[in-house]
């Protein structure tokens, strides 16, 4: 999925068409990603593997940029504030990760919880589950897709039933893995609960970077 897909509807007023732009972070993929795999130890092979897609489209994203979607920079965004603030060597925490994949490695990062350790974590959201984190977190599906980096109209899409008909799953794992993150930490039965109408409303104009930094910083800083 990328992140400019189509463009505002004939009509819409220019704060509409503002509104709509996706949250942009800065380039990743060709100006950091080399150095980031090197650092961990892994191939091409292995960030297709971390992200679920195969060699070649991993080796397009390092050589064009092809792909690079803000919910996929913010993950390696956060993989890159996960090796500097780990004390372990980075062989070892890019072994750590690939054995995790992205969803389980984005959710052990922002949420420690016993939900983000069951087998639920490899089960599609499903549209049910994609309504209800934007329900509980009070957002439009406008709002949804910029703080996720998307054009408006894909949360649409990913709310509708006939999406996930015969097994499909229009979700890619980054995205599923962000998700995931935003439904556990807005929780109020789970421990680390942020209560959405006054962090997350200020926080939803921030896009899903801000999210993932702010989160790591409470980890890193906190007592193990």
């Amino acid at each position: 999925m990328q992140g400019h897909q189509g463009d505002p509807p004939e009509g819409s007023s220019k704060n509409s068409r503002r509104d709509r732009t996706p949250i942009e972070t800065p380039n990743f993929f060709e100006v950091k990603l080399p150095d980031l795999r090197e650092k961990l130890g892994w191939t091409q092979a292995n960030v297709g593997q971390f992200f679920g897609v195969s060699k070649i489209t991993a080796h397009r994203w390092e050589k064009h940029g092809d792909g690079e979607t803000e919910t996929r920079k913010a993950v390696l965004r956060l993989v890159a504030e996960c090796v500097e603030a780990s004390s372990a060597q980075d062989g070892e925490v890019g072994k750590l990760l690939l054995n995790m994949g992205v969803v389980r490695a984005v959710t052990a990062a922002l949420h420690r919880s016993p939900r983000a350790r069951e087998g639920a974590l490899y089960e599609p959201l499903g549209w049910r589950g994609v309504f209800g984190a934007r329900e509980r977190l009070g957002w439009t599906q406008a709002e949804f897709a910029r703080f996720l980096g998307a054009t408006h109209s894909v949360p649409a899409v990913w709310e509708s039933p006939e999406s996930w008909e015969n097994g499909n799953d229009p979700l890619g794992h980054a995205l599923r893995a962000a998700i995931l993150g935003l439904d556990l930490s807005s929780d109020p039965n789970l421990p680390d609960y942020r209560e959405p109408k006054s962090g997350w409303d200020d926080l939803k104009t921030k896009g899903l970077q801000a999210f993932y930094d702010e989160v790591l910083e409470l980890r890193i800083g906190s007592p193990r």
